[in-house]
C-alpha cells in the first residue's frame, strides 16, 4: 500500500478529531469514540461542543 495514501488518511482522521476550546483557545485531539459528544477541555475544563 502506498505510504503517502496511509499518511493522508491518518492526517485526515486526526484533523477531524481536533477541536479548539472556545474558552482558552488551545487545541486538542478528541478520542474517536467521543467525536459526536461535548467534551471537557483538558486545560481549563470548559465544555467543547462537537464539530458540525
Amino acid at each position: 500500500m502506498n505510504p503517502l495514501f496511509i499518511g493522508a488518511a491518518l492526517f485526515s482522521a486526526i484533523v477531524g478529531l481536533k477541536r479548539t476550546c472556545p474558552n482558552c483557545k488551545r487545541a486538542q485531539i478528541v478520542p474517536a469514540k467521543k467525536k459526536r459528544e461535548t467534551v471537557s477541555c483538558k486545560f481549563c475544563e470548559a465544555d467543547i461542543p462537537p464539530k458540525k
